[in-house]
């Protein structure tokens, strides 16, 4: 029960904290769901680490109720709080689950969650500040806006997603396949993430990841 507190309560702790800060208008819209996106999704990609995978997929599958159930009452508003149609939040939650269930290893599913939270997250924050100038429409689709700077920003962020991964575990699997963990994933990662509309990369990528990366163990 206690590591079951300490995975859950950063989480619920990150919800209220954006909730307040959404209520007093400090920070609103993207900004808002960014906030919530990037740090409750690095603090999750490391639940492996003292969580069972079986009952992280279990967390995953309570979270896909309460995100539908959140959606249709608004409880949380940060992250709502956008003008654009996403399911990236269902997503998100539907994205640990089956990293849960099919990741062979702790560090794949990090890598994979990582992937999600910081390489999409921090790219999304970076695009924004730094991508006014440089921005491209995939397949000239209004819902696939992006920027340069964001997807150079994904790319790197992906790079230390993997050596992070390296690090926790992944160190042999990645050795035996340098090409595949250093060329493939990272740039077919960032490939998905941009031909992905409404939210649906928050799956797509960190399944693909996940498939992957067992692949190569």
């Amino acid at each position: 029960m206690l590591k079951l507190f300490i995975g859950l309560f950063p989480v619920l702790l990150i919800l209220l904290v954006s909730e307040y800060l959404w209520r007093k208008k400090i920070v609103k819209g993207e900004r808002a769901r960014k906030f919530i996106h990037i740090l409750a999704g690095i603090w999750m990609a490391f639940w492996p680490h003292y969580l069972p995978l079986d009952g992280i997929f279990i967390l995953g599958c309570i979270a896909i109720v309460a995100l539908v159930y959140s959606r249709i009452t608004r409880m949380f508003h940060a992250i709502y709080a956008v003008k654009r149609r996403t399911y990236g939040d269902i997503l998100f939650a539907a994205a640990i689950a089956f990293c849960a269930y099919f990741a062979k290893e702790p560090w794949v599913f990090t890598v994979s969650i990582l992937l999600l939270s910081l390489a999409d997250g921090g790219a999304a924050v970076i695009g924004r500040f730094l991508g006014i100038n440089n921005q491209y429409f995939v397949f000239k689709w209004p819902v696939l806006r992006k920027s340069v700077a964001g997807t150079v920003s994904y790319v790197i962020f992906a790079y230390i997603s993997i050596l992070i991964g390296w690090a926790i575990g992944g160190e042999e699997a990645i050795s035996n396949n340098m090409v595949a963990a250093f060329v493939v994933l990272p740039f077919t990662a960032t490939l998905l993430e941009n031909v992905s509309p409404y939210g649906m990369d928050n799956l797509v990528t960190p399944m693909f990841a996940t498939l992957f990366l067992n692949a190569m163990i």
